[in-house]
C-alpha cells in the first residue's frame, strides 16, 4: 500500500512544494519544486559546484554578482534591473507581497506544478498548503476561570485541550477581534494557563481572500478544468508546534522547556512550548534572516525572560541561510539545552537548504497520516468547505458531466414517454378491434329498427312533456310571483331585494334596496303594491332608500287546468279508469267535481257497481318475464286462494301480473290491505271487462284511449 500527498508553502511571492510518498516501509521525498529558484525545478544544472566549471576559465571573484530570478523566494526587490521594470505590471506589487494589495494569483505556477506531478506519474494528488504567518492574524483569548472547568484537563500527545467548544470561541473573537472573520477559516490552538488562572485559546484567522483562496477562486471559475485536490490549509505555528512534538516525542504532562525558531527570508517565528502545550507565539517582522546570529539569538533571550521561560531543556531551529552558524550561536548561549535542527528529523530533510521546505513537509505529512507525526498535529484547517471538492474526482469540469446528467434525464424521458405512447396506442387498437367485430356481428335492419323505436318514444315523450307543461304554467303562484317581480325590477334597473316573506296566501312582502326613490314608486305601481316604509341612507356620499312593499299574488289558474282537472273528476266519478291505492295513490281533489257525487262515500258506491277487479303487481312487455313474475308470486303466495294469472291487453300490447278475481272494489280493497306486507307497494286495482272467461284476452275497461306505458305499475 502506498500513497502520496504534495505539500505546499505559500509564501507572501513564492512557493515551495515537496511530494512525498509513503509506502509500508518508509516516507520518501519524492522532488522539490519551488516556483522561484532554478535548482528546484530541475536539479540538474551543469554548473552545480565552482569546481565543474570549464577547464581554463577562472572563477570570478565575489565582488560582482550577476543573478537572474529570485534569490531563493526572496523579494523581487534585487531582480535584475529592476528600475527599469517597476512601472510594469505595477512593480512589485502584482506578486501581492505589499499588504493591502490585490491577491497573488499563482494559478499558473500551481498548473506548471501539477504538470510536473503528472510527468512524474503522480496524476491529481491531494495538496495540502501551508500559509506564512505574515498571512495569518492571531488573537490570544483569556476564558475566565468560571467559564472553564474546576480542574485542569490532562494534557495528551497534542496539548491540552480546548477548554470550550467552538461556537463559544467563536463568540468571544467576535468581541476580541476588530477584523472580520470567516467560522469556517479560523483554526485554535490550546496554550497554558496564566498566573491568574484565566485559560489562554491562540485563535488563528486566516485573512479574507489570500493568494490561495484567490487561486483556487479563479480555477473554479474555469468550467472546462478541474479544480486540485485541495484538502488542507495550515498555518505556521499551529504546523511548527506538530513537528516539534513529533520530534521530541515528549510524554504528557511533561515539565519540560522548548524554544522553536524559524529564522527566514522575510520574518522569524518563535515558539514557547511548555511540555505539549503552546505557552507564546511571537511574530517577529523586523528581524529576519539576514540579520546576524547574535542579534537573532539575543532578542529570543529577551522573550525568554519577558514570559518567565526559565531553564530551557530543548532547542529546535528551521534557518535558511548560515543555519550552521546560527545553531552555533544558540548552542552558546542555551549551552545547557539540547539543540535539534528540524529539518533533519524530516523525510529527505538533509538534502535541502530551503526552510521553506520544512512546513511544505510537514503539510504533506498531515495528508499521509504517518504514524510518526499525525498524533502530534492540531486539528487545524484554515480552508473553507466550498473549495474542498469532492472525493469523487471526474476527468473533466463540472459543466460536462451536469449536460451528460441532463443528456442522459432527456433520453430516458423521452424512451418512457415512447413506451407510454406506444401502449397507449397498442391498447386502443385492440379496442378498435373488438368493437370492429362487434359491428360486423350486428344485423344491420334490427339495429335500424330500435333507431327508429327509439326516435319514435323520443317524439311522444318531447310531446308529451309539451303538453303537460302548457297545462301547468303559472300554477305555482310563488314562483310566478317571485319570476315577476324579479322581472320588473330588472326592467327598472338600480334595485335589490334582500327578503321575501309571504304574508298571507294572496300577499307578499318584499324588503330591498333602491338608488332611487322614484323607482320605488314605479315598482310599486307595476306590481299594484302598497308601499309600507321608506328611509333613506348615504354610504360613501351615495344616496340608497330601503323600502318595504307589499305585493299580491295571481292566484288565478289558467283555463287549460281547470278544464283537465274537470275532466278528470268526471272520470273518476264514472268509474271508467283504474284505481291506484297506496302510498303513491294520489288523492282525490274535491275541485274537480261538481256537486255531492264527489265525496268518499259517492265514490266507493260507483265502485260497488262494478262487477269483476283485480290487483295487478306487474306490467310488463314480454310474455317470458309475466310468466316469471306470476311464478314467483304463486310462490310467495303458496296457494292462499287467489289465482295469480297473466293477462295480455290488446291495447298496448303489455302483459299484466293480477291476483284474484273480486265482485266489488271492497273486496278488492280489503285484500290489498291484508296483504300490504307481501305485495309490492306500486300494486293497483284494474276493472276487468266481461270477457272474464279468457284471461288473457281481459283488457282494462276504464281506460279513456289506448292504455299507455307510463299509466302501468311495474315491479
Amino acid at each position: 500500500m502506498s500513497a502520496h500527498a504534495l505539500g505546499i508553502m505559500v509564501s507572501a511571492d513564492a512557493l515551495h512544494a515537496v511530494l512525498l510518498e509513503r509506502t509500508d516501509e518508509e516516507t520518501s521525498v519524492q522532488f522539490r519544486w519551488s516556483s522561484g529558484s532554478s535548482d528546484a525545478r530541475g536539479g540538474d544544472l551543469p554548473f552545480e559546484e565552482p569546481g565543474d566549471m570549464t577547464p581554463d576559465v577562472e572563477e570570478e571573484s565575489d565582488d560582482v554578482t550577476i543573478q537572474f530570478g529570485d534569490d531563493g523566494g526572496g523579494g523581487s526587490d534585487d531582480m535584475f534591473m529592476g528600475s527599469e521594470f517597476d512601472d510594469i505590471d505595477g512593480g512589485s506589487e502584482a506578486l501581492g507581497g505589499d499588504e493591502g494589495g490585490e491577491a497573488w494569483n499563482f494559478q499558473v505556477e500551481l498548473d506548471n506544478l501539477l504538470d510536473e506531478c503528472a510527468e512524474r506519474g503522480y496524476e491529481d494528488p491531494e495538496i495540502a498548503f501551508c500559509s506564512s504567518t505574515s498571512q495569518i492574524d492571531d488573537v490570544e483569548l483569556r476564558l475566565p476561570p468560571d467559564e472553564t472547568d474546576a480542574e485542569e484537563a490532562e494534557e495528551t500527545e497534542h496539548g491540552l485541550p480546548l477548554p470550550a467548544s467552538r461556537s463559544t470561541l467563536l463568540d468571544m473573537l467576535e468581541e476580541q477581534y476588530e477584523g472580520e472573520a470567516d467560522g469556517e477559516r479560523v483554526g485554535f490552538v490550546p496554550m497554558h494557563r496564566t498566573g491568574d488562572g484565566y485559560q489562554r485559546v491562540l485563535a488563528l484567522i486566516a485573512r479574507p481572500g489570500g493568494p490561495v483562496l484567490s487561486t483556487l477562486d479563479s480555477m473554479q471559475d474555469q468550467t472546462l478544468s478541474r479544480s486540485p485536490q485541495t484538502r488542507l490549509l495550515d498555518a505556521e505555528v499551529s504546523l511548527y508546534l506538530g513537528l516539534a512534538r513529533s520530534v521530541l516525542q515528549l510524554p504528557p504532562g511533561t515539565p519540560e522547556k522548548t524554544i522553536f525558531v524559524r529564522s527566514g527570508t522575510d520574518d522569524t517565528l518563535v515558539l514557547f512550548i511548555e511540555g505539549n502545550t503552546l505557552r507564546q507565539s511571537e511574530h517577529l517582522p523586523e528581524l529576519t534572516a539576514e540579520d546576524s546570529a547574535e542579534t537573532i539569538c539575543s532578542r529570543v533571550l529577551l522573550l525568554q525572560d519577558e514570559y518567565g521561560m526559565g531553564q530551557v531543556q530543548h532547542l529546535m531551529l528551521v534557518a535558511e541561510e548560515d543555519e550552521e552558524v546560527l545553531a552555533s550561536a544558540f548552542k552558546s548561549y542555551f549551552s545547557t539545552a539540547e539543540l535539534h535542527v528540524l529539518r533533519s528529523h524530516l523525510p529527505g530533510g538533509d538534502d535541502t537548504d530551503a526552510e521553506a521546505y520544512v512546513g511544505a513537509t510537514g503539510a504533506a505529512l498531515r495528508l499521509l497520516d504517518d504514524a510518526a507525526f499525525a498524533p502530534h498535529f492540531q486539528p487545524v484547517n484554515l480552508l473553507a468547505k466550498e473549495y474542498v471538492p469532492s472525493r469523487l474526482r471526474l476527468p473533466v469540469g463540472w459543466p460536462v458531466p451536469a449536460m451528460l446528467t441532463l443528456l442522459a434525464i432527456a433520453t430516458l424521458g423521452f424512451v418512457w414517454l415512447y413506451f407510454v405512447n406506444a401502449s397507449t396506442i397498442s391498447e386502443k387498437r385492440t379496442a378498435l378491434r373488438a368493437l370492429e367485430q362487434k359491428v360486423n356481428q350486428v344485423d344491420q335492419e334490427a339495429l335500424q329498427r330500435r333507431i327508429d323505436s327509439m326516435k319514435a318514444m323520443t317524439t311522444e315523450y318531447a310531446a308529451a312533456n309539451k303538453t303537460i307543461g302548457g297545462l301547468l304554467q303559472g300554477s305555482n303562484k310563488w314562483s310566478s310571483g317571485l319570476a315577476t317581480v324579479t322581472g320588473q325590477m330588472n326592467d327598472l334597473r338600480g334595485l335589490t331585494i334582500n327578503q321575501w316573506s309571504p304574508q298571507s296566501g294572496t300577499e307578499v312582502t318584499i324588503l330591498g334596496r333602491s338608488n332611487d326613490r322614484s323607482k320605488v314608486v314605479e315598482l310599486a305601481q307595476r306590481l299594484d303594491g302598497r308601499i309600507l316604509g321608506l328611509t333613506f341612507t348615504e354610504t360613501r356620499d351615495v344616496s340608497l332608500y330601503d323600502f318595504e312593499l307589499t305585493v299580491p299574488l295571481d292566484t288565478t289558474k289558467p283555463e287549460a287546468v281547470e278544464y283537465w282537472r274537470e275532466q278528470r273528476g268526471e272520470q273518476l266519478a264514472a268509474g271508467t279508469e283504474a284505481v291506484d291505492v297506496g302510498p303513491d295513490a294520489p288523492a282525490l281533489d274535491s275541485s274537480t267535481t261538481t256537486g255531492p257525487s264527489t265525496t268518499a262515500q259517492a265514490r266507493r258506491d260507483t265502485l260497488d257497481a262494478s262487477s269483476v277487479w283485480t290487483v295487478v303487481v306487474a306490467s310488463v312487455l314480454e310474455s317470458a318475464a309475466a310468466e316469471e313474475t306470476a311464478r314467483r308470486f304463486r310462490e310467495r303466495l303458496d296457494g292462499g286462494g287467489h289465482p295469480v294469472q297473466v293477462r295480455h291487453s290488446p291495447e298496448n300490447g303489455r302483459y299484466r301480473v293480477g291476483i284474484g278475481r273480486f265482485v266489488s272494489v271492497q273486496n278488492a280493497l280489503a285484500m290489498l290491505q291484508d296483504m300490504s306486507g307481501t305485495l309490492p307497494e306500486g300494486a293497483w286495482l284494474l276493472k276487468m271487462t266481461g270477457e272474464d272467461a279468457d284471461p288473457a284476452s281481459a283488457g282494462a275497461a276504464a281506460s279513456t284511449s289506448s292504455d299507455q306505458p307510463d299509466a302501468e305499475r311495474s315491479v
